[in-house]
């Protein structure tokens, strides 16, 4: 047996705990995380192998933790407190995601492990946790792990991603939607105002919109991208849905690069449906057309449309990125936001293993776990999230969502992770896994790539687009990739 062994997973969002009475915590799962790291731990020493476990960005809420003074997690405090993003902010932030989650800074001190078989972390920073750029957060950190003297080297930061050993890990940000990307993420300071850290519009719109809406919607961040929220909304909360539509537009005018389309629906120039999306008194008569009228809900999709993937689409060719089918069906819509989000790092994931001769490619960002094969014969593993899983809610679950009907203890927490193995010849193998919380180990039997994609509502569609994908693989080819390497 091969004595490397390494683990991935991604988006944990710590927050600064206390889920009852802090709406913007997400994580719940500390005494999950603590076993997952002592099991993986007892593996190690039983059978003498040298782990590492990547964590591949987004291990911390940096957007939604405040940087204020005598935090209390039950005062909604306005966006300003959370838009500071300097060095001193971040410290203060991360000491208060320390505090709301000693459990885990405990059990990830423990983890790390000089003596043979050595066990150490690397950390790649994400969209949400961009704040471990600066040098004082990773010392806080360091210090908070006691990642000191003989331990410093067990404790790695990666800026952009981990190239080596025939693996690729990166987070996923900046391959899928405009409205996340960095100008550039090994240096995401301000231009203007260096002692400031760059926040793309996604960023500022999910701390606007989150500060706002407080704990009826607590679950904006547990599905991506953000725009299937505002599809799913159309469905069971059309009010909802307007007003973070219009925030959304106010948002991202900056991002649309061509013009607002001219359609059928001629009153509704782009400043008209705003200011109907944003009157309270517009709204009600906007949602009753609305539901009544199916070519008035066509047409509003595809206006809607238009703006959301001018907004966000990373690829502006219509062969690697089609637009959708437009229909009068929200849900419909949405996933279709879904899974050109998940064709884009599969793409991606196709090109890193072709130029790079990867064998196992990872992402995570997309709070969607996947695992599939790529054309050059190695892996694509997407890590999902440590929330509460939204990536195949059924439609029952999000009506109950909106309608504040269904518990946020009833979700399932999935707790998916990629196991790496290498064998004597140092060729990495890898799998997607879930952590079984009953038995303290790994799933037996994990999914299978093609029991995933049958799961849930999305699973159909997927497997089309798939097909889709590797035929637009087959007519295009690659395109250029950064080659940076790190760690």
């Amino acid at each position: 047996m091969g004595r490397k062994l390494k683990f991935v997973l991604s988006d944990l969002h710590l927050g600064a705990g206390n889920r009852e009475r802090n709406y913007l915590e997400d994580f719940t799962v500390d005494k999950q995380l603590a076993r997952f790291l002592q099991a993986v731990g007892q593996e190690s020493e039983r059978d003498q192998r040298e782990v590492e476990l990547i964590i591949n960005g987004d291990l911390f809420e940096f957007l939604q933790v405040p940087a204020v003074e005598n935090y209390d997690p039950a005062v909604r405090y306005p966006s300003e407190a959370y838009l500071d993003s300097s060095e001193s902010a971040s410290i203060k932030r991360l000491n208060l995601i320390v505090e709301g989650h000693p459990e885990v800074f405990n059990a990830l001190s423990d983890f790390i492990h000089v003596e043979t078989p050595a066990r150490r972390i690397t950390i790649i920073k994400g969209n949400h946790d961009v704040n471990l750029y600066w040098s004082g957060v990773k010392a806080r950190l360091r210090e908070v792990l006691g990642a000191s003297g003989s331990r410093s080297s067990l404790l790695l930061f990666a800026e952009e991603f981990v190239s080596r050993e025939k693996i690729y890990v990166e987070h996923g940000h900046q391959r899928t939607e405009k409205m996340n990307c960095y100008h550039d993420f090994l240096d995401p300071r301000w231009p203007n105002d260096l002692s400031q850290l760059y926040y793309p519009v996604g960023s500022r719109f999910a701390i606007d919109f989150s500060s706002r809406i407080g704990q009826e919607c607590w679950f904006i961040d547990n599905i991506k991208p953000i725009t299937t929220l505002i599809w799913y909304g159309l469905r069971w909360d059309f009010e909802f849905a307007a007003g973070m539509l219009a925030q959304f537009i106010r948002h991202t005018p900056a991002l649309v690069v061509s013009d607002f389309g001219v359609n059928d629906m001629a009153a509704f120039s782009q400043d008209d449906w705003l200011l109907q999306l944003e009157d309270p008194a517009a709204r009600p008569e906007l949602a009753e057309r609305y539901m009544a009228d199916p070519d008035f809900r066509h047409q509003f999709h595809q206006q809607m449309q238009q703006y959301l993937s001018d907004a966000t689409a990373i690829s502006r060719d219509p062969v690697l990125s089609p637009p959708a089918e437009v229909s009068s069906d929200p849900l419909v819509m949405g996933r279709a936001d879904q899974l050109q989000q998940q064709a884009a790092l599969h793409r991606a994931a196709e090109e890193i293993a072709y130029q790079q001769g990867a064998k196992v490619v990872v992402f995570g960002h997309t709070h969607f776990p996947t695992q599939e094969t790529l054309e050059t014969g190695g892996v694509y593993i997407n890590t999902g999230c440590w929330l509460r899983d939204l990536s195949s809610a059924s439609p029952e679950i999000w009506q109950g969502l909106f309608e504040g009907s269904q518990p946020y203890s009833d979700l399932p927490a999935r707790l998916p992770y990629a196991r790496i193995d290498y064998d004597e010849e140092n060729n990495p193998s890898a799998q997607l896994l879930y952590f079984a919380e009953e038995t303290g180990g790994p799933d037996p039997a994990p999914e299978t790539q093609s029991e995933s994609k049958r799961r849930g509502f999305l699973g159909k569609s997927f497997t089309w687009f798939s097909r889709v994908l590797l035929l637009v693989n087959s007519l295009t080819g690659t395109g250029n990739q950064r080659t940076t390497v790190n760690g």
